[in-house]
């Protein structure tokens, strides 16, 4: 009987390019501050958490951004410091984008809560401004002083099918046989929603200087946000990191007068069950809460929030909590 032949994997990720990515990886300070950023796009920006048709808009999310440009800033040092392994450090960030077991997380300057059993970065997602006014999504609606703004307003959605582009476009035969739900035609009607704004406002706990130091690494390397970015979507115009001013949560915000809470972070959904009478008023800005729409799916809770292995039930931003 003969031995197997046993054969190396060839998108296995290579020990010494980690190492190198680790030792480049930049440090932070003191993350305990509340700041408000302001981030300003260059140009439009494609974000979506699903191609699906779920009520909620595509939003960024801070640390999912942060964590992609501490990985190329790790990237761009190692390079430099390890010149002799550019073929390993390439090759291991492109494997790494598109097979999930091989990204590497780096050091972060957002703070990291515990909530329940996991931990998550303290910060919230992208929040539009429309007209200088911060909008909060809440169930179906963003909502700002008292006002509900329906989505057409501030959001708009692509179809599969509209975004088919030339010269290579894909060829369908557009007639009532056109079958949607399974084969090659499947899922052609799913839609893509996307904020129609150049600003977003995020709220994070953190290190100031970090943070901007982050972010003009992202502007000078043209790092974008969002999907597409390599055909120039969401380019990073300008920022500004300040104090946060009237605000004490970061992962809900008040919304209507203050009678409810929205939810601007993605969550664990048993988590945030299990916590309902013991909530914590520094994150949610009440002690106690009951869920009032809901919006739930399968997502990831923390960067990369793309990764499959990482998916659970979640509550989507967007839900809004009664405080109780």
């Amino acid at each position: 009987m003969t031995k197997s032949k046993v054969t190396l994997d060839p998108f296995a990720a290579s020990p010494n390019a980690v190492e190198a990515l680790r030792q480049a990886q930049w440090t932070f300070g003191s993350v305990d501050g509340l700041y408000e950023l302001r981030l300003k796009l260059a140009s439009p920006a494609v974000i979506t958490p699903a191609k699906a048709d779920i009520p909620v808009p595509g939003l960024p999310t801070l640390d999912g951004f942060l964590s992609f440009v501490a990985f190329r800033a790790a990237l761009d040092g190692a390079l430099k410091a390890k010149p002799d392994l550019a073929s390993e450090l390439l090759w291991q960030w492109n494997a790494a984008l598109r097979n999930p077991a091989l990204w590497v997380e780096f050091l972060l300057p957002l703070r990291q809560v515990k909530l329940g059993t996991v931990y998550i970065y303290d910060c919230s997602i992208g929040l539009p401004v429309a007209h200088g006014n911060i909008l909060v999504p809440a169930g179906a609606f963003f909502t700002c002083d008292r006002n509900l703004t329906t989505y057409p307003e501030i959001v708009d959605s692509l179809a599969l099918r509209r975004r088919v582009s030339l010269p290579y476009p894909r060829l369908m035969n557009l007639t009532s046989k056109l079958n949607t739900g399974s084969g090659k035609n499947k899922a052609l009607d799913n839609r893509m929603y996307y904020a129609l704004t150049d600003e977003f406002a995020f709220y994070f706990r953190g290190d100031k200087s970090g943070v901007e130091r982050l972010l003009q690494f992202a502007r000078e390397q043209r790092i974008g946000i969002g999907k597409k970015t390599t055909l120039g979507y969401g380019q990073i115009a300008d920022y500004k990191v300040d104090l946060a001013s009237g605000i004490s949560a970061t992962l809900a915000q008040p919304i209507l007068g203050g009678l409810n809470f929205a939810l601007v972070k993605t969550l664990p959904y048993d988590v945030m069950l299990a916590m309902r009478d013991n909530a914590d008023q520094i994150l949610f800005g009440c002690n106690a809460f009951r869920l009032m729409n809901a919006v739930e799916t399968l997502g990831a809770y923390r960067p990369p929030y793309w990764r499959r292995e990482a998916q659970t039930q979640v509550l989507l931003y967007g839900t809004t909590l009664i405080p109780r």
